[in-house]
């Protein structure tokens, strides 16, 4: 095996269970660790060019930050290089200034994480592995192929023998001394998190296995999370891990293996298994998008369904700012504007009615949402979006009615009065 590598995290950030990074520090002398921190939120291969919302931005530099702190208790400079336009430059400055042979970095997902492979393919050999995955995909019997179209007949081939991807430890560092000067730097700029929000977390591995362990064992709230999982505001009615997940500060394996300890310890309930069930929805919209590739991105979607869309910019603007005929589909797109976040049931009610209310081009939601959301996650998020349109992965049209969501959710407005 060659001596030197260059290992690039993407949405891994975390030491732990880190699948690519046991690899890099297990197979080669050196190491040389690099983290590209974008600007942008690029979505459906590039096409819009938008500026990636500030409450992502800042989750993302909170966990990054931590990272090059806990890599440097460790005699090891984890390089940030900022992504704009001279990431290429800049990573080609690094393989000539420390003669490195070949790079080791996660699986790609999207778009965005492709050009990267790309990048690194033109300077040598790339090792890639799925750091984000629960299930070893290779052995998954009766999934692949083919990857069925439903989440629920792919939920029951992968209980029948749950092939767990396997945990890994913390890697035998090597120590590393940064001695080249990209002349990138990043600061946390403070910005007070809104009183409101129901996402009052900050970004980094040590937050994420703290969440985990209240949700869990301190307050012991996952036993009510099938009857809180619908609501729409308060920090402990899910689980909140979603943006942990998002960027890798924490890995589903570690999240799988922490609810079968509660469970085995403490208790076992249809809350508990429900957790799992949100584990297994998000593997399964991760191989959709892994199978399905840039088709998810498609105005049809993985149906290549014949959808047509009124161009209405001055709609799709209302819907943005929260400024549409309805209160209910307002509060929620002014909680995400004010804090990065929106519950599971904003989310599809805001999508829905986007889509089949105001008649709009699924896919710019799903762009806008990439810009604002601090848990997002390309396959969740683009597979979601086609499945509200009825282009995904199931062919009914999911429409939601927001007079009767609202009666159902806020009967008595303290939702909508939150963010009026």
């Amino acid at each position: 095996m060659n001596k030197k590598c260059l290992y690039l995290f993407q949405n891994n950030l975390r030491l732990n269970d880190n699948p690519s990074l046991y690899f890099a520090y297990l197979n080669f002398k050196e190491v040389i660790p690099v983290l590209i921190i974008p600007e942008k939120a690029n979505t459906y291969l590039n096409q819009i060019d938008q500026n990636m919302g500030k409450w992502r931005r800042k989750f993302l530099l909170e966990s990054a930050l931590e990272l090059q702190h806990d890599m440097k208790e460790r005699g090891i400079d984890l390089i940030l290089i900022n992504g704009n336009q001279d990431r290429l430059s800049k990573i080609k400055k690094i393989y000539e200034f420390y003669e490195i042979d070949c790079a080791v970095t996660s699986y790609p997902r999207g778009s965005y994480e492709a050009d990267l492979l790309d990048n690194l393919f033109s300077f040598g050999n790339v090792f890639t592995c799925e750091d984000d995955t629960m299930l070893n995909l290779e052995t998954l019997p009766g999934v692949l192929p083919p990857l069925p179209d439903v989440f629920t007949q792919f939920r029951k081939e992968v209980e029948k023998d749950l092939n767990l991807r396997e945990s890994y430890g913390m890697p035998q560092f090597s120590r590393f001394e940064n001695t080249l000067n990209l002349g990138d730097s990043f600061n946390l700029i403070p910005d007070n998190l809104n009183p409101n929000t129901s996402y009052p977390f900050s970004g980094g591995e040590s937050h994420a296995l703290n969440r985990l362990n209240y949700y869990l064992w301190d307050s012991e709230f996952i036993l009510e999370y099938k009857k809180t999982r619908n609501k729409l505001y308060g920090r402990n009615y899910s689980s909140k891990l979603s943006a942990y997940l998002a960027i890798g500060n924490i890995s589903p394996v570690q999240v799988y293996h922490a609810i079968k300890d509660f469970e085995s310890q403490v208790d076992k309930n249809d809350s508990t298994y429900w957790l799992f069930i949100e584990l297994l929805w998000r593997e399964y919209f991760l191989f959709v998008s892994e199978h399905h590739e840039k088709k998810i991105y498609a105005k049809g979607g993985i149906q290549d369904k014949k959808v047509n869309y009124d161009h209405a910019p001055e709609e799709f603007e209302k819907w943005c700012k929260g400024e549409t005929e309805h209160p209910f589909i307002n509060a929620n797109m002014k909680e995400l504007l004010a804090t990065g976040y929106m519950s599971n049931r904003g989310r599809q009610n805001a999508a829905s009615y986007l889509v089949h209310k105001m008649k709009v081009d699924w896919r710019l939601g799903a762009s806008f949402f990439e810009k604002h959301l601090i848990d997002y996650n390309v396959a969740v998020n683009w597979c979601n979006w086609m499945y509200v349109a009825g282009v995904g992965n199931d062919k009914r049209n999911r429409v939601f009615n927001p007079d009767l969501q609202q009666k159902k959710y806020d009967p008595n407005n303290d939702y909508i009065n939150l963010w009026s």
